[in-house]
């Protein structure tokens, strides 16, 4: 049995085998050796190993065993093997397969801040793990889609075995250009002059595209924020090395850290400068980012005291409960997708938040569990909203239709008298509530609830009979089922004679389900049929069939509804009109000279209701004819003179 210690290297705790470390600290101790008068140049080997070292282990193993030690202490350089000028001498055993690709798409097991997403995109195209999460969340911005998609990947992409997993860490290890923040060049964070050093471009550039995106929306300033938050910062020589893509090894470290000795002293004042403009910028953000967290708070809350109402059916929710019982009768179909919509808007408000509060005070309170935890809440979610919502479509996948025709023996005048929805009111109103649904006013009352239909229209038809169509149409599992949901419909419209009665409404009882049903009423009359409206019919009537609306009596023609009884401006211009009244009612003369007409109506007392006489002279086939027409209610009287 093999002796293991735990050993401290640059702050991180390693369980090593007793070779290994035997080996790691003859290393250690002529690095000690070589760099004495210089700590700051030990100090990052170390922690540039303590990286390498942490990248060998993973979930499959916690202990390091002497080749890892030999292959990092390859990949820094011995220091026995400096020559006169410095440089470390190439180790015939060192690691030259840099190139190794995972050809398949797989999740990284060695590099996972959440699911290895992220990290495994990145292999698969070898990119920077940086590039691929910047852009996760520039997505998750737009729309929260970068969530879905991420569960999406997480769920469906398999995790690397352990031979890809190996290429995947050797990738990693080999990668000799990273993103970074660069400090040292940096005007207020640093990200353009890191994303320079990362394409190889003039920061000048970069600094450009920058300040022309925020014209553009404030992209640019965003996209800036962004950047600045989730791009690390090139803290360590081991980190400038690999933003500039330099071989990351003693000698180089050492050459690092001498130049950004002198070069501190030198750029003092700029730094001083860029350190309070950079002071004062993440000032702003924090009162950002503290605005944002309480307006993620308030809607956490908001959107949690919703729901319980609902799921409780607590204050006005009683209403919406209701027409939700009406709509759907499968109570698994209900609380499936009252838990999903609850499960898919709060997991994403929660986990930003948790993500702000993270950045704002830098306390640790998401790890890889709340991470998989909230992932899959939210996978859960999506789910009850997908077998909910399948289900209903298929409740109501047919569709279906069934009518009426009632054939109207009558004269030639028409009486339609509307019926308006019921109205809430002071007296009523514990029984009736108003709502709107599917663009339908909606009115509930104790034991039914009550739709607007959906069209009542006039048109010219082909015969001399009237006709009255009443269209019910309905959605179900299948015809018999959409049938069904049609006999439910209660719809009480009247033919008296010349008068038809049409409710500006249908109701359901509260035990049918609410299956799109819709009522349509066409009216077919010859051309020619007077037809008068009251008040409520015309509010009900399609308008398209009115060529004007301030008028009760149309006359049927092949272009629709001519109004009779409307005045317009013109009549107005070349009107005369005189009123006289008397105990026994009004009299009022209406005298127009283009149209040499006179018109008399007198309106007496209600019993006798309106009376109109109308006198108009013409000529006739060359005789002059004076024509009188008297109207009491609907009887019309027609008479012709001959003017000699």
């Amino acid at each position: 049995m093999d002796k293991v210690f735990q050993i401290h290297l640059a702050g991180l705790l390693f369980t090593i085998e007793e070779k290994a470390y035997q080996q790691l600290k003859n290393y250690l101790d002529n690095l000690h050796r070589h760099f004495q008068n210089n700590n700051e140049v030990v100090m990052d080997i170390e922690s540039r190993m303590a990286e390498l070292f942490q990248q060998k282990l993973g979930s499959n193993r916690n202990t390091l065993f002497e080749p890892d030690v030999l292959e990092v202490c390859q990949t820094l350089g011995n220091i026995n093997q400096m020559d006169e000028d410095g440089h470390i001498q190439p180790q015939a055993n060192a690691t030259n397969d840099t190139h190794q690709r995972v050809h398949k798409l797989r999740r990284n097991p060695h590099d996972e801040s959440l699911g290895g997403v992220c990290s495994g995109i990145a292999s698969f195209f070898d990119i920077d793990p940086v590039i691929v999460r910047v852009l996760f969340v520039l997505l998750l911005v737009l729309y929260g889609s970068g969530i879905l998609m991420y569960l999406i990947l997480w769920a469906v992409v398999p995790k690397a075995n352990a031979e890809e997993a190996e290429i995947m860490r050797l990738q990693r290890q080999n990668r000799s250009r990273r993103l970074f923040r660069d400090p040292d060049s940096r005007v207020i964070g640093g990200v353009a002059a890191g994303l320079a050093n990362y394409f190889g471009l003039d920061r000048v550039w970069i600094r450009l595209i920058f300040v022309a995106s925020i014209f553009l929306f404030g992209t640019g300033f965003w996209l800036y924020i962004v950047l600045w938050i989730i791009v690390p910062k090139a803290s360590t020589a081991s980190d400038k090395l690999m933003m500039k893509g330099e071989p990351v090894d003693i000698k180089n470290i050492e050459k690092e850290i001498l130049k950004n000795q002198g070069a501190n002293k030198v750029n003092s004042i700029a730094a001083h400068g860029t350190n309070v403009l950079g002071i004062l910028v993440k000032g702003v953000l924090k009162l950002v980012g503290g605005f944002v967290a309480l307006l993620l708070f308030v809607l956490v809350v908001s959107i949690s005291i919703a729901m319980v109402a609902i799921f409780f059916n607590l204050g006005n929710t009683k209403d919406l409960n209701e027409l939700i019982g009406i709509t759907v009768k499968d109570a698994s179909i209900i609380w499936s997708a009252k838990t999903g919509v609850l499960l898919t808007l709060l997991i994403p408000c929660v986990a930003l938040l948790m993500v702000v509060i993270k950045s704002l005070f830098k306390i640790k309170i998401a790890n890889k569990t709340w991470g998989m935890t909230l992932g899959g809440m939210f996978l859960v979610g999506l789910i009850l909203l997908a077998y909910s919502g399948i289900s209903f479509a298929n409740s109501v996948k047919e569709s279906t239709l069934k009518s009426n025709v009632h054939r109207i023996v009558t004269a030639d005048t028409l009486f339609i008298e509307g019926i308006e929805m019921p109205i809430v009111d002071e007296d009523n109103a514990e029984n009736l509530t108003e709502l709107a649904f599917y663009d339908k006013g909606v009115v509930i009352d104790k034991d039914k609830i009550y739709f607007d239909i959906n069209n009542f229209k006039i048109k010219p038809g082909k015969t001399d009979s009237i006709y009255l169509k009443v269209i019910f149409t309905s959605n179900g599992r299948n015809e018999e089922n959409a049938l069904k949901h049609i006999e439910d419909i209660i719809y009480d419209f009247k033919i008296s004679g010349n008068r038809i009665t049409i409710p500006a409404y249908y109701s359901l009882n509260k035990t049918s389900q609410f299956s799109w049903q819709e009522v349509d009423v066409i009216l077919s009359a010859p051309q020619g049929t007077v037809v008068v409206f009251d008040d409520a019919a015309k509010e009900i009537v399609y308008d398209g069939n009115m060529n004007e609306a301030d008028g009760f009596i149309y006359n049927v023609t092949s272009n629709g509804l001519k109004c009779l009884d409307c005045v317009t401006e013109e009549d107005l211009d070349n009107t005369e009109i005189s009123i006289d009244g008397d105990s026994s009612g009004l009299n009022m003369d209406i005298h127009s000279d283009e149209e040499n007409e006179t018109v008399k109506i007198r309106i007496g007392k209600p019993n006798l209701g309106i009376t109109s006489h109308k006198t108009v002279t013409r000529r006739k086939n060359g005789e002059i004819v004076k024509v009188e027409e008297t109207r009491v209610g609907p009887l019309v009287i027609k008479k012709e003179t001959k003017i000699k």
